[in-house]
């Protein structure tokens, strides 16, 4: 039988210090002043339709480096009640969205509805929708039968997520399958429902590792459910109601931020491919500069070129890519090229690797000026394998670091 170390709280209370009144929009509540390492669970209304739920305790404080900044509430505009159907419940109805919860059993029972809504489009799993998990923490809705899932940033096909299950993690998957690998290049724990009854998405702002089940799991006693069970900390969740899919995205950007406009040059065709950056002979530099030639000969309209990471790559064995490098056989006079490139009319795109290689050629000085970030036990420059020349190929660590490393082990 695995280890289980999931644990669902009791004894749910508003503090006596708690500020917060009956008629206020949020509810805080305690698992128990009398344990050693109380849980807090906070349910806070920012807009009229967007939600956030805080479960935290200092044993699973949240993440430090969130995906996103708190949003500060904004109900002046908008018109709200809040009433209290018992001493451990509160319903919050701000414009035509309802939220019932209810903290009478042994877990907080949150549930959301429009109002001219006989059913809710998000309601926790009864009796078991917070749990503590080991060192993470657990969130269990019920799971929409015959609704669209989407979401989860990218992940692999088919569009719709339902009865499915993913691992929320981040990878540079090279060569991925389109309908099998996972995870993916992002960690983006968004996940959207649309019902005939509305549309409701939850966002963590976690970035650590997780699963998302989304009615891949099915238990007879606690029926269909999604879960996000997350590896690590506490639990900051958004909740956006919506009518539409277009609501949701566009409050998700509001709480994300929205992108950078997009310059017009872009909206063109953008070219590129590997397999020019990578060529030694003829040099990269040549057969680009025939290729984009080609295009004018042919009245092919071309914005810009995506160079890839062959530019990087080191001259000599290992050919590692070394990023802020150019490789001078393949690029001989990297200024000239770029220039008669632009006279052609097209823009260059740089493939920027987000790390420094044990080979680079200025490894040292940039270690001597504290360029790196540091590993918090051994004060050194943080070291792991990175990807370095092939599909799957990596660069080891400095001699010195992997000597240390084999001392302690």
């Amino acid at each position: 039988m695995p280890q289980q170390q999931e644990r669902i709280l009791c004894g749910w209370a508003e503090p006596q210090s708690s500020t917060v009144g009956a008629q206020e929009p949020r509810v805080c509540l305690s698992s128990g002043s009398d344990l050693d390492d109380s849980f807090e669970f906070s349910f806070e209304t920012l807009r009229a339709n967007v939600f956030r739920t805080r479960f935290t305790s200092k044993s699973h404080p949240l993440p430090p480096h969130p995906s996103a900044a708190s949003m500060a509430a904004q109900l002046d505009a908008v018109q709200s009640s809040v009433t209290s159907p018992s001493p451990t419940s509160r319903k919050i109805q701000i414009g035509d969205v309802i939220a019932n919860l209810d903290w009478t059993e042994s877990s907080p029972l949150l549930s959301i509805a429009y109002a001219d809504s006989e059913s809710p489009i998000l309601q926790d799993l009864p009796f078991r929708g917070y749990a503590v998990d080991g060192p993470g923490v657990a969130h269990y809705t019920r799971y929409n039968r015959g609704t669209l899932h989407v979401g989860l940033g990218e992940k692999a096909a088919p569009m719709d997520l339902s009865g499915r299950k993913f691992e929320m993690s981040a990878t540079d998957s090279f060569g991925y399958d389109a309908y099998h690998t996972d995870p993916l290049y992002k960690n983006i724990p968004l996940l959207i429902n649309a019902t005939p009854n509305g549309c409701v998405a939850t966002f963590c702002t976690s970035n650590t590792r997780g699963t998302y089940s989304i009615g891949a799991e099915m238990d007879g006693m606690w029926g269909r459910y999604k879960v996000f069970r997350q590896d690590y900390g506490g639990l900051e969740e958004y909740t956006i109601v919506g009518r539409t899919l277009k609501d949701i995205v566009r409050t998700y950007a509001e709480i994300v931020g929205f992108p950078l406009l997009v310059p017009r040059w872009a909206f063109g065709y953008l070219s590129g491919g590997m397999k020019y950056s990578m060529l030694d002979e003829p040099p990269a530099s040549v057969a680009l500069l025939e290729l984009a030639h080609k295009m004018k000969q042919y009245d092919i309209p071309c914005s810009a070129y995506q160079m890839s990471s062959g530019y990087t790559v080191a001259e000599q064995v290992p050919k590692t890519r070394n990023v802020f490098t150019w490789n001078r056989h393949r690029f001989p006079d990297p200024e000239a090229w770029i220039k008669e490139y632009h006279t052609l009319g097209m823009r260059l795109i740089a493939n920027v690797k987000p790390y420094v290689l044990a080979s680079h050629p200025e490894y040292e000085k940039l270690k001597a000026a504290n360029a790196f970030f540091t590993d918090p036990k051994t004060k050194q420059p943080a070291i792991a394998r990175l990807w370095s020349a092939g599909g799957g190929e990596s660069e080891a660590p400095p001699r010195r670091h992997r000597l240390y490393l084999e001392r302690q082990q």
